[in-house]
């Protein structure tokens, strides 16, 4: 009950914070396990870079479910990825599931092997930048106005590629731009190999150093895919917007808001393209744009000026839009981190509670777990305290049908269970049996529980 109580009492601290009171830390000691965290609920098999002493690349294979996971060091495992420099600035990068061919910093051929698929048309060049001309009619900082597109400009490198790693298990390729006197960009597209079980996408690393005026950077991927509405990820849900410009309702929409991820798929086969910071999007026919950087000069002269890191990738899946890129957009977002630990044994239980079962649908996400905001303990007094401490747990449908599941509370002692609206006030109560209660969901429907520590 000590460190039940130790965990919960940090509900408003940083991660950090939390993780080093469990006793985990950041450095490497020889007297201490290496363990990764799954914050998600679900079980997860990716590569990943491993702390290291002597600052060389090292990767580990993470798996297991939600908590404390193994790390498998892969210095012994086959090499399942590589990169070869073909000369005048192509390179072809493979691994079980794709063969990429880069030619002077852009993406000229994409297959999947495992789909039989060309994902990029022939003759055509995914993860190119393009920058167009801002200039809104009005609101320079909210507004983008269509007839911007007209002023499309094509990016292209101002040096040659390099290979930035050449491991077994991650290979890149970095390329300098040069946008213009005043900004560039260095973009490193990378290819991992694929754990089993796992998702491997096609990554770039962009930093830029950003000092325009009026101006709109995006980066393109056009795709071999014919719909006639893509698919844009949003908190607890997903808009869909036509692909075309038959209408001027049609029109308007040619910027769509999206947080994770925007996907565009036809029968039997899609692309998705993950992001881990930037919120426009835009499709039209089978290109796929993503918007990176504005400059507008009001109300503030120095809006989006200075240095960016941005993280995107290309994942191409067989079948339609489903669960894989719901939770490959949150993976991408949270990845696995590597910590050491005296004792797993001592937290290990509390790290591997409140999650979905086996069994729970697949649409479903576990996002939230929180304390109660009106607990005595860290109530701000805004509204009146409740006795008791207890858990949020926030859970909803993302593809937008019923879903049903458990929630496993694990080896956390729980005394009751209510099921609750967004401010928390409960709604009914939900029977706990076994260490588990059922819920069952409407689409895209956010369902709250308030769950009372004994």
């Amino acid at each position: 009950m000590k460190l039940y109580a130790k965990v919960f009492k940090t509900g408003k601290k940083l991660l950090t914070e939390a993780l080093h009171a469990l006793g985990f830390d950041d450095k490497l000691c020889h007297d201490n396990e290496l363990v990764a965290l799954n914050t998600l609920g679900w079980n997860r098999n990716e590569v990943s870079s491993l702390p290291s002493p002597d600052q060389t690349s090292r990767y580990g294979l993470l798996q297991g479910g939600t908590g404390i996971n193994s790390v498998t060091d892969m210095s012994q495992l086959s090499a399942s990825v590589e990169i070869k420099d073909k000369g005048d600035d192509v390179f072809h990068l493979t691994n079980n599931q794709y063969f990429v061919e880069i030619s002077r910093g852009v993406i000229t051929m994409l297959y999947d092997k495992q789909a039989r698929r060309e994902v990029v048309p022939k003759g055509q060049k995914a993860n190119q930048l393009v920058i167009f001309d801002d200039k809104p009619l009005y609101w320079q900082a909210w507004d983008v106005e269509v007839f911007h597109l007209n002023s499309r400009k094509e990016l292209h490198a101002t040096s040659s590629s390099v290979i930035s790693e050449n491991t077994p298990h991650r290979v890149a390729v970095t390329t300098t731009t040069k946008i213009s006197e005043k900004s560039s960009i260095t973009m490193t597209i990378s290819l991992s190999s694929a754990p089993v079980g796992g998702h491997s996408y096609i990554e770039t690393e962009a930093e830029i150093d950003w000092h325009e005026d009026m101006k709109f950077l995006k980066v393109e991927f056009p795709t071999t895919i014919t719909n006639t509405e893509a698919s844009y990820e949003t908190q607890y849900g997903i808009v869909r917007r036509p692909t075309h410009y038959n209408t001027t309702w049609d029109m308007a929409k040619f910027e769509v808001c999206c947080h994770k991820w925007a996907d565009l798929s036809e029968n039997g086969y899609g692309v998705s393209i993950l992001n881990d910071s930037k919120y426009g999007f835009a499709t039209c026919g089978s290109l796929m744009r993503l918007s990176l950087l504005r400059a507008p000069k009001a109300p503030d002269a120095h809006a989006d000026m200075g240095k960016h890191k941005i993280r995107w990738a290309i994942l191409p899946h067989k079948g339609p839009l489903d669960h894989r890129t719901v939770r490959a957009g949150f993976e991408f977002n949270n990845p696995m981190a590597v910590h050491s630990h005296p004792s797993v044994s001592d937290v290990k239980g509390l790290m591997s509670s409140f999650k979905l079962s086996k069994d729970s649908d697949e649409g479903l996400v576990l996002d939230t777990i929180k304390r109660g905001e009106d607990d005595e303990d860290v109530s701000r007094g805004d509204l009146p305290k409740r006795k008791g401490r207890n858990v949020i747990v926030r859970v909803y449908d993302s593809l937008g049908g019923r879903c049903r599941g458990s929630i496993e509370v694990g080896k956390v002692p729980i005394a009751k269970v209510w099921k609750c609206n967004v401010l928390e006030d409960d709604i009914e109560e939900v029977h706990l049996s076994k260490g588990a209660f059922d819920i069952e969901l409407r689409a895209f429907e956010v369902a709250t529980y308030r769950l009372l520590l004994q």
